[in-house]
C-alpha cells in the first residue's frame, strides 16, 4: 500500500506555518509550565529508582512511571516543535555523509536486538536540504520504527535517485529518496489512510505529532512523503528530497 503527499506535487500543502487557530506564544507557555511541573516529578522518581526499596511489583510501577514521564517530555517537546517550526534554511548537502555520521545518534536510542542498516546508492547528487530539520525528521521516523519491533528486528536506511511516486509537475525532475524501512507490525489499510495526519497516532499511547512533524519538514523543503506497509510485514516510509542537479550546479 502507499500513499504519497507533498507540497510540491499536489495542490495546496502546508507551508510550515502554524494553523490560525494554534496560539504558538500560549502553547509554549503551557508546554514549559508543564515540563517546570513534570521535572520534579521525574527526579524523585529516579530518587526512588536509585534506593531499589520495595518489592518488585512496587519497583514495577516506579520504572513504568519513569517511562510515561519520559514519553510526556517528548510530547511536550513534539508541540514545541510543531508550534514553533522555523523557516527551513537550505544548503547542499552530502546525504551519506549525513547518515554516517548520525548513525550513532540513531543506533543509541535503539533496544540491542534491534540492527540499524545502511545501503548508499552510487553517485547520489548532492541534496539541497536543511541538515538539522532532516536529522530530526530521520530521529522521529526510527523512533517509530522502534516502537514498532517490540521483539526487535531490523531498520535499514536507504538512498536512491529515483522520480517520485505521484508527480503533477509539468517536467518532473529525479529526487533523492531516503528509506526508513522496518521489518515492525506494520499498518492496515485504516491505519496507513491517516498516517501522517495531525493528532493521529499508530501507537496506543503515541501523540500523533511524530509523524505529522516529518511531513511538515519535508513538506518545508519542497518535498514529499511516502508509505509503504502492510500489517504484519513492516512499514517503509520514503522521504523525497530536492536533489541538485548538474545543470544547476554550473
Amino acid at each position: 500500500m502507499r500513499e504519497y503527499t507533498s507540497s510540491q506535487f499536489s495542490r495546496g500543502g502546508p507551508d510550515g506555518s502554524v494553523p490560525p487557530y494554534m496560539d504558538p506564544c500560549l502553547l509554549s507557555s503551557i508546554v514549559h509550565d508543564f515540563n517546570n511541573l513534570l521535572t520534579p516529578v521525574v527526579i524523585a522518581l529516579e530518587d526512588l529508582q536509585r534506593r531499589r526499596a520495595g518489592t518488585s511489583r512496587e519497583l514495577g510501577k516506579i520504572d513504568a512511571a519513569i517511562y510515561c514521564a519520559f514519553r510526556a517530555k517528548v510530547v511536550a517537546r513534539q508541540l514545541l516543535e510543531f508550534a514553533n517550526a522555523r523557516p527551513p534554511r537550505p544548503e547542499p548537502t552530502d546525504i551519506r555523509q549525513l547518515l554516517e555520521q548520525f548513525e550513532v545518534v540513531l543506533a543509541n536510542v535503539l533496544a540491542p536486538d534491534i540492527r540499524l542498516t545502511l545501503h548508499f546508492a552510487g553517485n547520489l547528487p548532492l541534496a539541497f536540504i536543511d541538515r538539522e530539520l532532516v536529522e530530526r525528521a530521520l530521529l522521529n521516523l526510527v523512533l517509530n520504527a522502534r516502537d514498532a519491533m517490540p521483539a526487535g528486528g531490523e531498520i535499514s536506511l536507504a538512498t536512491a535517485l529515483e522520480f517520485p511516486p505521484t508527480s503533477k509537475a509539468t517536467r518532473p525532475q529525479r529526487m533523492i529518496r531516503l528509506s526508513v524501512c522496518d521489518s515492525g507490525v506494520g499498518m492496515d489499510d485504516r491505519t496507513l489512510k491517516m498516517a501522517g495526519q495531525k493528532n493521529f497516532s499508530t501507537k496506543a499511547n503515541g501523540s500523533g505529532l511524530g509523524l505529522a512533524v516529518v511531513r511538515r519538514i519535508v513538506e518545508s523543503l519542497s518535498g514529499g512523503l511516502s508509505i509503504i506497509s502492510a500489517l504484519g510485514h513492516g512499514t517503509t516510509i520514503d522521504l523525497w528530497l530536492p536533489a541538485i542537479s548538474a545543470d544547476s550546479s554550473k
